[in-house]
């Protein structure tokens, strides 16, 4: 690890302690029959954490998503990536192993890729990715990655160990560095095959990113939602019709989302799942940018927090581009019809 001032590694002592206390409190490897009860078991840990500390919150979805998609994804049960994810599971839940994801759309074109090459007993990793949520504490992190010398990429989950991982500074200040987002960079970073799946096409490679971003938006808006609530309780702020229709329609959106966990076997229904959770996310991100607006002056720290959701993948300006050209794209097809 590269050394750190006396600030940073207050800040680090500080996010691992409160880390570790939350091992005993909550549970941190919800697994449950279904994707949908899963995810009730993984929506509980987290509005528990985030109503009190949405910073610590998101760190704990960062864990929660990863795991919860690796858990629940549709596999042949006779397939190898379905042996290789048992082991996996079967090991992180043994060990009450932590995982990180690596990889977002908020770093894309921001640097080179990061890259794997093929070895004898697995793959060898080489280089940087700049957003990485619980760096000092996961166990395992999990990311996509393109082959050197091929077209295809190969999803991993490395040890988060070794003199060839280095975490960088956080990449946040103030109350959000308790997310402990940090840059982590893989030098000739090794990882044995059986921790390795490769994704034989581009589509099915979407198709694995979108349902991944879907446990992550739909786990992060409980996060917010929680918060959101507490805020309201706390400053006894008013509740405007406006604000209560909203939750009303975030409240149907959810039970339609938790069917689609239920039914995602197919790349049609994770694009309907993503679409589903990409506009609760919009939604409950406009929630907290009215939240934050009311709580300035009386909570400027809190009302900062509230902001990152416009800005988290996917992000809301994004969300909104798709929408505009999906709405194009119908009134074209209405025109059409008529």
């Amino acid at each position: 690890m590269s050394p750190s001032t006396d600030n940073d590694a207050a800040w680090r002592e500080e996010f691992r302690a409160r880390f570790d206390r939350l091992r005993s409190t909550v549970n941190l490897h919800p697994a449950e029959s279904t994707a949908a009860r899963t995810f009730e078991a993984a929506a509980l840990t987290t509005l528990t954490v985030a109503a009190d500390c949405l910073p610590l919150g998101i760190a704990v979805v960062m864990h929660l998503y990863p795991l919860c998609a690796l858990r629940c994804v549709p596999l042949p049960w006779w397939s190898a990536g379905n042996l290789r994810r048992t082991l996996l599971l079967r090991a992180i839940d043994r060990h009450s192993l932590i995982l990180a994801n690596a990889g977002s759309e908020r770093a894309a074109g921001a640097h080179a890729p990061v890259t794997v090459a093929r070895t004898p007993a697995g793959i060898r990793i080489e280089g940087t990715y700049e957003y990485m949520s619980l760096a000092h504490v996961a166990d395992l992190v999990m990311f996509c990655a393109p082959q050197a010398a091929s077209s295809r990429a190969m999803f991993c989950a490395a040890d988060l160990s070794g003199e060839s991982v280095r975490i960088g500074p956080s990449r946040f200040g103030g109350s959000m560095k308790l997310s402990d987002t940090c840059s982590v960079t893989f030098e000739n970073h090794p990882v044995p095959s059986h921790r390795c799946i490769e994704i034989p096409t581009e589509g099915a490679l979407n198709c694995m990113a979108q349902y991944q971003r879907s446990w992550f938006q739909l786990l992060l808006g409980e996060g917010y939602l929680a918060r959101i609530d507490q805020l309201y309780r706390r400053w006894e702020l008013p509740r405007p019709a406006d604000l209560l229709a909203s939750l009303n329609e975030l409240t149907f959106l959810k039970k339609y989302s938790l069917c689609l966990l239920n039914e995602a076997s197919s790349p049609s229904a994770v694009e309907s799942l993503s679409r589903v959770a990409a506009a609760i996310k919009l939604r409950i991100s406009w929630l907290a940018q009215s939240t934050a607006a009311a709580l300035r002056g009386l909570d400027d720290a809190s009302a900062s927090e509230l902001g990152f959701l416009r800005l988290q993948p996917t992000s809301d300006e994004r969300i909104l581009r798709s929408l505009t050209s999906t709405s194009q794209d119908s009134f074209a097809m209405a025109r059409l019809a008529s």
